[in-house]
């Protein structure tokens, strides 16, 4: 079962999956459109959806193509030398520790589904990716992507250290890949996470991992506003209370607020911003493709007086939402 209004994840992140797919021959558009789904959602890099949706979407792929082990399939091909949070923090790391710490912080906020911990003990230290939420879709394949991920990034950054007696991944979903994966042990659990420990020894290893000069972002270069488009859709279901601010929408994305404000000042925008144009393209929509009386949408949005709500969307706007359903209803007769 989904719980609260978290739970999203960037939809571009399927892109991997559906090409997999139709190189093998096969059309996806059916599976799309049973998901919801189109090519242009799938293109739009601010598009967010549910985790039910992806989860369930990437294990419909996985039939489809007959491959029961098509997300670690897709991760085997994913180029990690030229990823940016990988290229990043290898640029500034001299051993695994430091890489890993680095690439932990530089994870794009791609999804708010799940939250990425490195836990370090005395002789032990492990890698956890756990799942905020339950669904009733099993994240089968999207475990299938982590565990050969993150496998293989580990690997290129031993390098010649590389055991894999020495390595073990705790899993919901063993059978996500093939058996004896990389020769690592891989262990079934009831736990909401994916944990790849390994020998704590190997963080003071020197990083082995080269990445070319050509892969890393330029300094000028536009900034992810995916944390922003998993704001906007964690706030969506939100919108009816009025006080909606930053710790519910923190607590949506399992962020701590501080994190959360940081993130969004580093995008020159703040909560507030985000959720009162939210709010202000929602009812402008709403106004135009709905039958929707006034007090109706203001109070889906928060705004039990219409009076109050009319107030803030000519603040806003310039016009009564009559004024800018009227003008709206003109233009579209032209």
């Amino acid at each position: 079962m989904t719980q609260g209004a978290d739970g999203f994840i960037r939809v571009m992140l399927v892109l991997p999956f559906i090409r997999y797919v139709e190189q093998q021959g096969k059309s996806t558009k059916l599976v799309l459109k049973a998901m919801g789904l189109d090519v242009r959602m799938l293109q739009d890099p601010e598009a967010t959806v549910h985790a039910e949706i992806v989860y369930g979407l990437c294990n419909a792929l996985a039939d489809l193509a007959g491959e029961p082990h098509l997300g670690c399939r897709i991760g085997e091909q994913l180029d990690l030398s030229r990823w940016s949070p990988v290229a990043e923090a290898a640029r500034q790391s001299r051993t695994v520790g430091e890489f890993l710490c680095s690439y932990l912080m530089r994870i794009p906020q791609e999804s708010s589904a799940v939250r990425h911990a490195l836990t370090i003990e005395a002789n032990r230290t492990t890698y956890t990716v756990r799942r905020l939420i339950d669904t009733r879709n099993p994240p089968i394949q999207v475990d299938g992507f982590g565990m050969s991920l993150h496998l293989r990034l580990l690997r290129m950054a031993v390098g010649d250290g590389w055991t894999p007696e020495h390595a073990m991944v705790e899993t919901a979903f063993p059978e996500a890949v093939p058996r004896r994966y990389m020769d690592v042990r891989i262990a079934r659990t009831e736990n909401r996470e994916l944990a790849l420990s390994f020998p704590t020894g190997w963080l003071h290893a020197p990083l082995e991992l080269d990445v070319a000069l050509d892969t890393l972002p330029k300094k000028d270069s536009e900034p992810d506003l995916s944390i922003v488009a998993a704001l906007r859709s964690a706030a969506l279901p939100l919108l009816d209370n009025r006080s909606v601010g930053l710790h519910d929408l923190s607590e949506a994305l399992g962020l701590q607020p501080k994190s959360l404000e940081a993130a969004l000042r580093f995008h020159k925008t703040t909560v507030a911003r985000e959720v009162k144009g939210l709010r202000i393209e929602l009812a402008k929509e709403a106004l135009v493709n709905t039958s929707q009386t006034v007090a109706e949408i203001g109070r889906s949005l928060g705004y039990e007086d219409q009076s109050h709500f009319a107030r803030f969307f000519r603040s806003q706007t310039g016009f009564s939402p009559q004024q800018f359903r009227q003008s709206s209803s003109k233009d579209i007769g032209k």
